[in-house]
């Protein structure tokens, strides 16, 4: 008989599974990332259906099975978030990210939290700035987190435009090298502040175009470096901007 487990979960990705079911994968509080099939919950009278949700937080009884678990039963840990199309990208986003870096069964209760954090902020903020701190952060819970207040090579405090290197993971000055992509030192103490933005209350700080759009970009390439695999959803983001 397979064994039951309950644990808090946030719902990363759905997709249909078979006639009236529903493939599911988020992260847990107590067992990282998890995934599980919602039988019948793609018919409209089914209650886990309308639970489950993209980004609903959920409590879950799930069967524990050889490669997929089953759900048995959830129930809703709180109000549905209110996001508009433009938040519902960005979240898709983090949530892309996090099931990429994260394996599965690995427990990090911290992620869990920080996703949570995340997600009620996003409400409230720039939800491009805070998927972006995010990330950052994300990187930092699992390890792969870039250098970026000082040189990985001499370790020179960040004082002037550098290098980005993704093979020795972070910044590097000029005196070092003169391989990779530019960053500049503005750029760099932009993701200083984004690795210590507190969710819970964030402190302002100005933020200039230029030095959002290069961080981006250099993340980005970062996370491929790190995955070797395209983000699905900047596709749609760059759509979202284009129509705005």
């Amino acid at each position: 008989m397979s064994n039951v487990y309950n644990d808090n979960i946030v719902v990363l990705r759905i997709k249909d599974w078979q006639t009236a079911d529903k493939y599911v994968v988020g992260f847990t509080k107590n067992h990282g990332k998890v995934s599980f099939i919602a039988y019948g919950a793609k018919y409209p009278k089914s209650v886990n259906g309308r639970l489950i949700q993209a980004f609903s937080h959920l409590q879950v009884e799930l069967y524990e099975g050889s490669s997929v678990d089953k759900l048995k039963a959830c129930e809703s840990l709180g109000q549905p978030f209110k996001l508009d199309i433009q938040q519902i990208a960005y979240v898709a986003l983090a949530a892309e990210v996090t099931e990429l870096l994260t394996e599965y069964k690995a427990p990090h209760e911290e992620i869990f939290e920080l996703f949570l954090k995340m997600l009620q902020l996003i409400e409230e903020k720039n939800p491009r700035l805070v998927v972006l701190a995010y990330l950052c952060q994300l990187l930092n819970l699992i390890g792969i987190g870039p250098i970026v207040a000082a040189c990985v090579s001499c370790g020179q405090k960040l004082e002037s435009d550098g290098r980005f290197s993704n093979e020795h993971g972070g910044f590097v000055c000029q005196e070092c090298s003169n391989q990779g992509e530019i960053i500049r030192v503005t750029t760099a103490e932009l993701w200083q502040n984004l690795n210590q933005l507190d969710f819970e209350n964030p402190q302002p700080f100005s933020v200039k175009g230029g030095d959002l759009m290069e961080l981006e970009k250099i993340l980005h390439r970062y996370l491929l470096y790190h995955t070797d695999k395209e983000l699905k959803t900047l596709d749609f983001l760059a759509q979202l901007t284009k129509q705005s």
